[in-house]
């Protein structure tokens, strides 16, 4: 068996996401507010449960197969967001809009000039927050909606959502345009604009790689928004653990203090970006001695990509690329084998594997 063949046989169907696509994904967790899918690429499906009939949602269960559309293709935490509700036009709305010099959004008719001018011209907008998912919020401008991502929400927009980023649906907002895309019907917005002299003072004294004490003042979804001397700080999911955080609720509450590191300021947020795992040593420098070359190490496979295979190890992540994996083995999600260490990626904290693969005369290559 060749290697294109091994890929189409093993690999789940490749498909490359961007806004509007439609794509079936399987479901393979239920929570109170989402539903994840397995949508046969490197990201997970995010689809709002409240998105889904309260009539459907007692046939819905682990397995059962969606299909929804892609509102974002990947956002800060590496996750698809989706919904059930076509963002695009239909071709007859898409021909009306052409006939008028722009295009439809929805069932409505978008006049892209004036958001052009409002860009070049560094306009600022006011918009109303209408939902939330994973990646940021979908706000309404005038009748057209449009993204702001997590990363440009501001300190004043986020104070007021303390106990969850639900609390933002309504909220009055003021936006610039930082995109747009006519072509996939994308408009991304920005709360980044002028900051006060006073807030611009305090940032002044903060510098890069200053260890700080800060209080919770927010645990959202994305992360942590911080008070550090009167000023908004954010720690992004990513940067509270050096492992996989899922759900920072758990092991954080509003007006927790906690030491953090300052690893930049944004002037044009007016906020401090924060870390709390650069504060002490990634574990996985001392993890990775426990795998050193050639090493014969036994692990589960979590997921086959057109990257390669992933494989769970003890206390680490390995990584089979596609180019190493055997053409005469199968590889399965949930089937325990055993690899050779190939190498260890201390940037990326992951092993990289090597078949471990015996021939007929008892020689063991990789």
């Amino acid at each position: 068996m060749t290697m294109e063949e091994l890929l189409a046989s093993q690999t789940k169907n490749l498909t490359h996401l961007y806004r509007g696509l439609e794509i079936e994904g399987e479901v393979v967790l239920i929570t109170d507010k989402e539903v994840i899918l397995d949508l046969g690429t490197k990201s997970e499906g995010i689809l709002p449960l409240r998105e889904i009939a309260e009539k459907d949602r007692t046939e819905l269960k682990i397995g059962s197969k969606l299909k929804a559309f892609v509102i974002l293709p990947e956002n800060e935490n590496g996750q698809t967001i989706l919904s059930l509700v076509r963002q695009t036009f239909t071709h007859l709305e898409g021909a009306r809009a052409h006939f008028r010099g722009g295009k439809s959004r929805g069932s409505r008719f978008v006049d892209w000039s004036k958001f052009h001018l409002a860009q070049s011209q560094k306009t600022k907008l006011q918009g109303t927050v209408l939902e939330v998912n994973k990646g940021g919020l979908i706000v309404e401008v005038g009748e057209t909606r449009g993204f702001l991502p997590n990363s440009q929400v501001g300190f004043g927009l986020l104070s007021k959502a303390s106990k969850s980023m639900e609390d933002l649906v309504g909220q009055k907002l003021t936006v610039t345009i930082i995109e747009i895309d006519q072509t996939n019907n994308k408009l991304i917005f920005s709360e980044r604009g002028e900051i006060s002299e006073e807030i611009k003072s305090k940032l002044s004294k903060f510098k890069k790689d200053q260890k700080v004490a800060g209080k919770i003042v927010a645990v959202l979804p994305f992360g942590l928004v911080i008070n550090v001397e009167g000023v908004e700080g954010l720690v992004f999911i990513s940067d509270v653990s050096w492992e996989r955080t899922e759900d920072l609720s758990k092991d954080f509450q509003t007006g927790k203090e906690l030491p953090v590191l300052v690893l930049g300021v944004d002037e044009e947020l007016g906020r401090l970006n924060l870390s709390i795992k650069q504060l002490i040593e990634d574990p996985f420098a001392e993890i990775s001695k426990k795998f050193p070359a050639d090493e014969v190490v036994k692990g589960e496979i979590t997921g086959i990509s057109d990257t390669g295979v992933s494989v769970a190890l003890s206390g680490a992540e390995g990584l089979l690329l596609a180019s190493k994996m055997d053409p005469d083995t199968k590889y399965e999600a949930g089937k325990s084998m055993s690899f050779l260490v190939d190498s260890v990626d201390i940037q990326k904290r992951k092993v990289n594997l090597a078949p471990f693969v015996t021939s007929t005369t008892g020689l063991i290559y990789k």
